[in-house]
């Protein structure tokens, strides 16, 4: 790890330097310009420095080149960025996105994952240092570090460190072409993780809705909008000995890998199960286990993932 971190430190120095001798004054020849100022009284003085500094900094700031704020985004490479199949979505901080991949609203975050199903298999936190973008993986990832550039509204991303060769191989084997903000589908609706609701007796607390509530008096707690139960979206969370989120009849639609909370969770995928879509999370914590089940009304599970997603993403425990 020292190691590691003594190499990204050399990295992001050596980027700092190179960025620093780029935009040195030092590029021009600044004129040299003697004042006699032994004679001139005090106003005459204060009008010679003003406009000495007002000259200055004419000669200056066409020089600077415009970059955003240190580990900020700028507008141009904020969206989403596509060379199928790879599809690479960089949030600007603050957004809703970055709150509902747990990431919360202080600095801008990236997603990447596969252009056909919208699906991320790596997300985090990404911040900039000139030309140099860091991916801060929260998928166990490591840190990845990229040059990158716009040429001919494409995004070009060199690799300068990554531990992750799946990660270096989908981002520079070709460029990537700009597809749309990513507000314009963000996959979960704004406010869908809003307020906290927290249970009790299995000990644990999600970020859901803000017209959800939560009913106890079951053997599983039921997360839901709809007090009659017969609306969906819904989900449900046993703890201990759960029932199985399932029955064997069912056959799997498919299977999908999340890392909440430095724990790993298995998501089981089916179609008409009881509801249009089903998927049933599974994992351990504390020495119990533990079953968070969706039930969804979209035909596409796909079309739920990210729903349910956020609020897995938002799972606490209490200490």
């Amino acid at each position: 790890m020292t190691d590691f971190v003594t190499r990204l430190d050399a990295e992001l120095h050596a980027a700092a330097v190179r960025q620093e001798r780029r935009g040195r004054v030092g590029a021009v020849a600044m004129p040299r310009v003697r004042i006699a100022v032994g004679n001139l009284p005090t106003a005459a003085l204060a009008t010679v420095l003003l406009g000495l500094a007002a000259a200055v900094s004419a000669l200056i700031l066409p020089l600077s080149p415009h970059e955003s704020t240190a580990g900020e985004l700028p507008a141009t490479l904020q969206g989403v960025w596509r060379a199928p199949p790879t599809e690479l979505r960089l949030y600007e901080a603050g957004s809703t996105r970055c709150i509902n991949l747990g990431l919360g609203s202080s600095g801008p975050c990236y997603a990447l994952g596969d252009a056909a199903s919208r699906v991320a298999t790596d997300w985090g936190g990404v911040s900039l240092a000139g030309h140099t973008l860091l991916l801060h993986s929260r998928q166990g990832l490591g840190t990845g570090i990229y040059r990158w550039r716009l040429q001919e509204g494409r995004l070009r991303l060199s690799k300068v460190t990554d531990g992750s060769r799946e990660r270096v191989r989908s981002l520079v084997a070709m460029p990537l072409a700009f597809s749309e903000a990513p507000n314009r589908h963000p996959g979960v609706p704004v406010g869908w993780s809003s307020q906290t609701l927290a249970s009790p007796r299995f000990g644990y607390s999600v970020r859901a809705p803000h017209y959800w509530s939560i009913d106890t008096s079951g053997r599983a707690d039921r997360l839901s909008g709809d007090a009659t139960r017969h609306a969906l979206p819904e989900m449900s969370v046993t703890a201990g000995r759960p029932r199985a989120g399932a029955s064997s009849d069912c056959p799997r639609y498919g299977v999908r890998r999340l890392f909440v909370g430095g724990t790993n969770v298995s998501v089981s995928v089916y179609r008409d199960c009881g509801a249009p879509n089903l998927q049933s999370a599974g994992f351990v914590h504390g020495g119990r286990e533990y079953t968070a089940t969706w039930r969804g009304n979209a035909r596409r599970p796909e079309d739920d993932y990210a729903r349910f997603d956020a609020i897995l993403k938002s799972l606490e425990f209490a200490p």
